[in-house]
């Protein structure tokens, strides 16, 4: 319940569901963002108090509801249901208390009048057939508003039960199947009875499992064109997500053959008509034997085509060879930030700033920030006056930009003006202003929708550099967009190799910079900023009371919860990302007071004083994926904001509702690939051959590059080994390489 605490939360015994029908006679709370509520149900001549999820609440309305009774030790006995279904009045009582809450003006005495002239039998139906008949009753003032309202509220309620009757057993909530009807109307039924699998297309939180389980519960044929349609999309949909821009036919059969089981049907024919059907439609495209989703293959052929174009723009501002003016300008860098750059740096330097559009790659420690500060103050030295902007793909990579520089940095979606209901407002059409600078870090976690936006905003006078390390791990989301425009060789780049912290002795620098040339570091000689704690080959597990020791002793020594942060390759796993936070939050914030609530699908927990991150972008909350923060108190629904949870992210209170903290996740420890584009005081990284599948060196290399001045590794050696020789990059189907050498 909203606002409970953890002593005060609803036991749910084991037992068989049952249907209790009553009427709905007071609304104690209601959440209109997901449906959530509790109401007062008259069932016979007994109050109950019902929890669950309805579209919407009309006192009056008779429900049938099924669940199960639990005892909340606070608030006591309590039904809480999963399903419902509207019982339509039929008696004149019923009727009259129906019809009186439909619209505004047509109270307990006009609904009476109405069913008195009208009818008990069928007069629902008959008000759905004719609502404007209610204008002509005698004696009875209906405007024909009042008239159109009660026809469309009674069409809604009457579709919403169909629909929910229809699907909601399947696992869509009230709150999906409101949604549902608010796309498609009173033609919601017919459109999901027809083609359910739209469900899955258009319909966030619908997957294509829930969408098949519906139709193959409403008889739809396990070979059906529409299943196979779904089937081939679904699996692109997942080769996106695991970074493929496309599929080929031989990645796509097997996929939809066992998704949609061996007993289906469907073969290779089906699939090919599916397949075509889908092109000819639009919501494929074949590039040769690449099948790709429409918008990755127009992102994809849009960073080639802008990328050629920046290419073919003149830059004669610092293109002049003589060797006076290029030392002026090293000599403004270097002045700017007190320190000699050595070759590569200036080569960087120089190539930015008569470049078009340039590229700037290297380890941490190599000068990438110390090239973009004197860079800065270069350009602003010759043009003062001129935009500059600053971005990077997430919100923490945009912070710690802003840090280094001294100067306003902002995500790529922000400078952009993203709204989501439209789009990004700076787009080809509307560009940035020039002429100018755009600089943007850590593009090795832009995917290629990302770099496609960006790159369709800057207009011929804005020169374009892009800085990021391109041996840690690519972007989350599809493509490799900084590998493939450095492999091309089209793009002007320079890779800063001369390593200054390695220079003042770091060893997390020498690691990292080992691990990079492919060198296992001698893990038995570790000392200074860097700390190897070995663990027997077969004992995993024994990883996560070795990062509690680690974190007991890092708190004793005055670590904050934000100054440190545990770092692992995968969630699941005896020393993954889930089992370590529950073990650094038993020490960091041990038992949470006594408040607590529910975090994401209630699979977690939140309590003031734990470290959670942001998982999604939220351009109202201004937060975005990948933010760090901290709960600060648990509001309840009698608070101005509802009941939820407040965070303190970057000395800023943001409040989630109960319907937003699957946007959170506890971030004491997190994967490696989440990350990206962060820098920490002290991390902690785990290691182990639980996680083999995932061993990779430039997973490692993103991991020891995270810790800027303490580094605890923690694993097997065998595990390290593995992990620095697997340098096999995973294979991610792009053809922006081939798109770029072939517009030469």
């Amino acid at each position: 319940m909203p606002g409970t605490t953890a002593r005060h939360r609803a036991t749910v015994p084991d037992t068989p569901a049952e249907t209790i029908r009553g009427t709905i006679a007071r609304t104690r709370y209601q959440n209109p963002a997901n449906g959530y509520c509790i109401v007062g149900v008259l069932a016979g001549d007994e109050l109950i108090t019902a929890v669950g999820y309805l579209p919407s609440i009309r006192e009056g309305d008779e429900y049938a509801f099924t669940g199960r009774w639990v005892e909340h030790p606070k608030f006591g006995r309590q039904f809480q249901f999963e399903r419902h279904e509207l019982i339509i009045p039929t008696s004149r009582k019923g009727l009259t208390a129906y019809l009186s809450t439909l619209a505004y003006g047509v109270g307990e005495k006009k609904a009476a009048a109405i069913v008195d002239a009208l009818g008990e039998e069928d007069l629902i139906s008959r008000i759905l057939l004719n609502p404007q008949a209610l204008t002509a009753i005698p004696g009875v003032h209906i405007t024909e508003a009042q008239a159109r309202e009660i026809g469309e509220k009674l069409a809604e309620n009457t579709v919403l039960a169909e629909l929910s009757g229809l699907i909601c057993r399947y696992g869509i909530t009230p709150r999906l199947a409101a949604a549902i009807y608010a796309q498609y109307g009173p033609e919601s039924v017919q459109v999901v009875r027809e083609n359910p699998y739209v469900l899955a297309d258009e319909m966030h939180g619908v997957g294509f499992a829930t969408a098949d389980k519906i139709a193959l519960g409403m008889g739809i044929r396990p070979d059906s064109p529409y299943r196979v349609r779904a089937a081939i999309k679904y699996v692109l949909r997942e080769a996106v997500d695991e970074g493929h821009c496309y599929l080929m036919p031989r990645d796509i059969v097997p996929a939809v053959t066992k998704l949609c089981g061996p007993n289906s049907g469907i073969g290779v024919d089906e699939i090919a008509r599916a397949n075509a059907e889908l092109i000819r439609l639009g919501q494929c495209v074949r590039e040769g034997i690449a099948v790709y989703l429409p918008e990755l293959h127009q992102a994809e052929c849009a960073v080639a085509r802008s990328v050629r174009w920046l290419l073919a723009q003149p830059v004669t501002e610092f293109t002049t060879p003589e060797k006076e003016r290029r030392d002026e300008v090293i000599e403004v860098a270097q002045k700017a930030v007190r320190m000699i750059y050595e070759t590569s740096q200036r080569d960087a330097l120089l190539t930015a700033l008569q470049s078009p559009l340039s590229i700037i790659t290297g380890g941490p420690g190599t000068g990438k920030t110390t090239i973009i500060n004197g860079l800065l103050a270069t350009y602003e030295h010759f043009y003062p006056g001129r935009p500059i902007y600053l971005c990077a793909p997430t919100g923490r990579a945009a912070k710690r930009m802003s840090e280094v520089t001294g100067r306003e940095a902002c995500t790529i979606h922000r400078l952009l003006g993203y709204v989501p209901e439209v789009g990004f407002s700076v787009n080809e059409d509307n560009p940035l202003k020039g002429p100018g600078l755009l600089v943007a870090d850590e593009v090795s976690m832009a995917d290629v929708s990302l770099a496609a936006n960006l790159l369709a905003a800057v207009p011929a006078n804005v020169q374009v550099v892009l800085v990021g390390d391109v041996d840690q791990l690519p972007s989350v989301g599809p493509g490799s967009v900084l590998r493939d425009l450095i492999s091309s060789g089209v793009v002007p780049t320079v890779r800063l190799v001369y390593n200054y912290r390695q220079a003042q002795g770091s060893k997390i620098a020498a690691w990292a910079d080992e691990i990079r040339q492919g060198i296992v570091p001698d893990l038995r000689r570790a000392g200074g900023d860097v700390e190897f704690i070995s663990l027997p080959d077969e004992q995993s597990e024994m990883a996560v009371s070795a990062v509690e020791t680690v974190i007991r002793q890092a708190i004793a020594d005055g670590y904050g919860v934000m100054d440190y942060q545990v770092l692992a390759p995968m969630r699941k796993s005896s020393s993954g990302v889930t089992a370590l936070n529950e073990a650094v939050r038993a020490l960091a914030n041990p038992l949470p007071a006594e408040e607590e609530v529910n975090g994401a699908q209630g699979r977690q927990k939140m309590a003031p004083g734990d470290k959670v991150m942001v998982t999604k972008n939220d351009y109202r909350k201004d937060v975005f994926n990948g933010d760090l923060g901290v709960v600060t108190e648990l509001t309840t629904a009698r608070d101005d904001e509802g009941a939820g949870v407040r965070v303190d992210i970057d000395g800023r209170p943001v409040h989630f509702g109960m319907d937003e903290l699957g946007m959170l996740q506890l971030a004491y420890a997190g994967t490696i690939h989440k990350s990206q584009g962060s820098e920490f005081p002290f991390c902690v990284v785990v290691l182990t051959r639980s996680h083999w599948i995932m061993l990779q060196r430039n997973l490692l290399y993103t991991a020891v590059t995270r810790a800027r001045h303490r580094l605890v590794l923690i694993g097997q050696e065998s595990a390290i080994e593995q992990a620095v020789r697997n340098d096999r990059i995973e294979v991610r189907y792009s053809m922006l390489r081939e798109r770029l050498v072939s517009l030469e």
